[in-house]
């Protein structure tokens, strides 16, 4: 057993001793000792960590604060996927397990200054046996360890501290007050506003999550440690017996480090990227047609259509039968379905021209369709476009054979 462990072993049975008040005397000077059911006893807070532009902190995160002055306990609970257990495919899966992990809070604090990583705690107005509950009930969860399945949209870092903090509730409910600006996006609009400081992950989360945040109705799926601030100040615990009712944090936020300014992100961005990728697909067509240079363009279809099907299969595994993102209708699929690649190898002749014909047609649609769906944008409206022009490219080839 650890130092740290034993050190929360202590606290759990000094939180269960009978509630006693004592005073100590010293040089005729009375101080009435902190005692278990002091509403200073135990306090807790949620610590909210800005969002970073790697893939895996775009959206912020959130930590529970747990401290006891009386015993010089201070430490993070801070809930994450174990990069131990699972393989790449389980992760996408969303099956990936997940654990609280107990680390000191000036452990926690250096490492946000060293990543230039903002950090503001909100203190909970929770009851002393509420808290104390809370201190429990996370000490057990460190306990089981990675026993959750891990995925974005349920079990996260926000979604269980807040779950968990409503747990410890003793005859009292969480309520949220009134959805606001942008718990009421669509489209993929909300992917979009909690990663917008990151375009590639808006890029990737809204191709492979499509609209996954447009079927929840419930707060706790809809917020991310960025956008529960304001909710969070007009949240209140209501008493299920007496209708009382008081704020869930009754302060403004403390910031415990400050924003540093490190975090630059990838310069180029996915409109750049998919754009020369557009203008390559022309010139190499313009080429192909003009110049002769058939060998280019073979490898270059090769190429394109491979890495098509390639995240075409990905992405039909996520859409129907992952759980990262919950099974829902992305329309993205259609631009990315492997057909170029199939009709490549297994049709030749008129046939083939046919299909080439018809998958062309297809994604003239889907890119007309743009001011129709909400979730198609840009970006991805740049693939669809070099695939097009690849795909009339083999339908001339093969119409004319």
């Amino acid at each position: 057993m650890t130092m740290k462990r034993l050190e929360r072993v202590i606290l759990a049975l000094l939180l269960a001793l009978p509630c006693h008040a004592a005073t100590v005397t010293a040089d005729s000077l009375t101080v009435d000792c902190i005692t278990p059911d002091s509403d200073e006893f135990v306090t807790a807070s949620l610590l909210i960590s800005a969002p970073l532009k790697a893939l895996y902190s775009v959206f912020g995160h959130a930590t529970l604060r747990m401290e006891c002055p009386t015993h010089q306990l201070d430490c993070i609970y801070t809930f994450e996927s174990d990069a131990n257990i699972g393989t790449f495919m389980t992760g996408v899966a969303g099956k990936a397990k997940a654990r609280y992990v107990a680390v000191s809070t000036d452990t926690f604090l250096r490492d946000s200054r060293i990543q230039g990583r903002e950090v503001r705690q909100y203190r909970l107005n929770l009851t002393p046996k509420e808290k104390q509950e809370l201190w429990r009930l996370l000490d057990g969860e460190l306990m089981a360890g990675a026993h959750r399945n891990f995925n974005l949209l349920f079990t996260n870092c926000l979604t269980t501290s807040i779950l968990d903090v409503q747990r410890c509730l003793i005859g009292e409910r969480f309520e949220w007050g009134p959805k606001r600006y942008p718990q009421n996006l669509k489209d993929g609009d909300l992917f979009r506003h909690a990663v917008r400081h990151s375009p590639w992950a808006e890029f990737l989360f809204v191709t492979f999550g499509g609209t996954a945040y447009d079927r929840f109705s419930v707060q706790e799926y809809r917020l991310t440690p960025e956008t529960i601030i304001p909710m969070l100040r007009e949240a209140r615990i209501i008493n299920e017996e007496t209708g009382e009712s008081r704020f869930v944090v009754t302060d403004p936020g403390v910031v415990l480090v400050e924003d540093g300014g490190k975090d630059k992100g990838i310069p180029v961005s996915p409109t750049m990227v998919f754009g020369a990728l557009l203008v390559l697909a022309l010139v190499i067509t313009a080429l192909e047609w003009l110049a002769g240079c058939r060998r280019l363009a073979k490898v270059f279809d090769l190429l394109l259509f491979t890495a098509q099907a390639l995240v075409s299969a990905l992405m039909l595994y996520i859409t129907f039968f992952s759980e990262i993102f919950v099974s829902v209708w992305n329309w993205y699929l259609i631009a990315f379905l492997p057909l170029p690649l199939l009709i490549w190898l297994c049709f030749h002749g008129k046939m083939a021209a046919r299909c080439w014909l018809g998958y062309s047609i297809i994604l003239v649609l889907f890119i007309a369709a743009t001011p129709l769906l909400g979730v198609l944008d840009f970006p991805h409206q740049l693939i669809t476009a070099t695939i097009l022009v690849r795909c009339l490219s083999r339908y001339k080839k093969t119409a004319h054979s």
